[in-house]
């Protein structure tokens, strides 16, 4: 069995030997990466065997976000000696997703290195969107809420704070009517046709990797917006039903 025993690649340790393990693979790969042809196999990590490893990361590990480099235990390095990829691919729990949202969250956790995480909200009717905002008045204030919408949220927010006092169910009523007075889609995007919108709860991403998983979620080019915390309590990533990198 191929044993690389610490990181090749672009800011690897890029010990001699584990560098010519992974030319040896990629070599024998290298007709998935045409038109690119093989490394001389040298134990020197030079900026070709790094070009092959990030177009090998693009093709076949389907990352948006190649970093270049083969880390042990990594995901790159699973696929470049032929293991079995089943429990490799990100795991999504909670909300389900369509196939299409659900492939691009696959491709932003495997890029952060992270095996799962939990779908919360996802599209919803507009008096789902009434409940859900007079909740978040409730628990986190009016404040917090209009630095989460766009003006179009403001005035239904305006409209909990006048009647705050008012029983919940008359208060969830009258910001209803404000979504549907001012049209849900400019409110927020979670109630709209026109885009694939979630959530994704920080709490199922590990600290140490959720700095990598906002960069990889702000690089993909299927990602239209992403409102993360602290402005949001979740990592909030919209997507265009048209985008092309769908």
């Amino acid at each position: 069995m191929v044993m690389v025993t610490a990181s090749v690649g672009r800011g690897g340790v890029n010990r001699l030997s584990d560098v010519r393990h992974v030319q040896d693979m990629l070599n024998r790969c290298v007709s998935k990466l045409a038109p690119m042809g093989p490394v001389t196999v040298s134990g020197q990590c030079d900026s070709k065997t790094v070009l092959l490893i990030e177009e090998f990361q693009r093709r076949v590990v389907r990352t948006p976000m190649p970093d270049g480099r083969v880390d042990p235990g990594g995901r790159t390095l699973a696929l470049l000696i032929g293991a079995p990829t089943t429990g490799v691919e990100p795991v999504l729990l909670g909300t389900p997703l369509p196939a299409s949202a659900a492939k691009v969250l696959r491709e932003l956790l495997a890029s952060a290195g992270v095996s799962s995480a939990r779908v919360g909200s996802v599209s919803r009717a507009p008096a789902q969107q009434a409940r859900i905002m007079y909740d978040s008045c409730v628990s986190k204030g009016a404040a917090f809420n209009k630095r989460m919408y766009a003006r179009a949220g403001d005035k239904v927010v305006d409209v909990y704070t006048a009647h705050k006092d008012d029983p919940r169910e008359a208060v969830i009523k009258r910001m209803l009517a404000k979504i549907l007075e001012v049209g849900p889609e400019p409110m927020s995007k979670h109630v709209n046709d026109t885009h694939y919108t979630f959530d994704v709860a920080p709490n199922s991403i590990p600290a140490d990797k959720q700095p990598a998983f906002l960069k990889a979620i702000k690089a993909h080019p299927a990602v239209s917006n992403v409102i993360s915390p602290p402005v949001d309590a979740t990592f909030h990533i919209e997507i265009a039903k048209n985008s092309p990198s769908l």
